[in-house]
C-alpha cells in the first residue's frame, strides 16, 4: 500500500499541485489525501472505499487506475490470504448455524425442548399427583 501512496505524492509533487488543491478538486478532505500518500488504509471505512479513492486520485493525477487498482488487489490478497483456513472453516459453520436458526418457525407448536430432562421430570410429578388424587377419592368411597 506503501508504494501506491508513493506513486501518487510523486506524480503530485511532479505535477507541482498541492494536497489543498487535491482535496479541493476531489471534494476529499486533505487528511484522506495524505493518508493515501503516506499508505495509511486503515482509515478507510472499507475496501470499497478504498478501491474508488485509489481510482479517482489515479485519473486525477493522470496515472493508469487499472494498474494501480491491481497492485491494490496484491497487497489485500497478501493481508487475507494469511487467514488460516481452518479459522475460514469456523467461521463459515458459525455463519451457517446462525442462518439455521434464523429459518426456524418459533411458534408453540413448534417449539423444541430445550431440557427435555425437565419436562420428563414435570410429567412424572403430574402423573404422581394424579395417582395419589385418584387413590384418596377410591379410598373416600370405600370408607365412607
Amino acid at each position: 500500500m506503501k508504494e501506491i501512496g508513493e506513486q501518487f505524492k510523486e506524480k503530485r509533487e511532479e505535477i507541482g499541485i498541492t494536497i489543498e488543491e487535491v482535496s479541493n478538486d476531489l471534494s476529499r478532505d486533505v487528511i484522506v489525501i495524505q493518508n493515501l500518500e503516506n499508505g495509511n488504509h486503515k482509515v478507510f471505512r472499507d475496501i470499497l472505499d478504498l478501491k474508488d479513492m485509489v481510482r479517482i486520485y489515479a485519473k486525477y493525477l493522470g496515472l493508469d487506475d487499472e494498474k494501480l487498482l491491481e497492485e491494490l488487489d496484491d497487497f489485500i490478497f497478501e493481508k487475507t490470504s494469511k487467514i488460516s483456513a481452518i479459522d475460514v472453516e469456523n467461521k463459515l459453520k458459525e455463519e451457517q448455524e446462525k442462518k439455521k436458526d434464523d429459518k426456524k418457525i418459533h411458534t408453540p407448536y413448534t417449539l423444541e425442548l430445550k431440557n427435555q430432562k425437565d419436562f420428563t421430570v414435570v410429567v412424572i410429578i403430574i402423573i404422581i399427583v394424579f395417582l395419589l388424587a385418584l387413590f384418596y377419592i377410591l379410598l373416600k368411597i370405600l370408607f365412607s
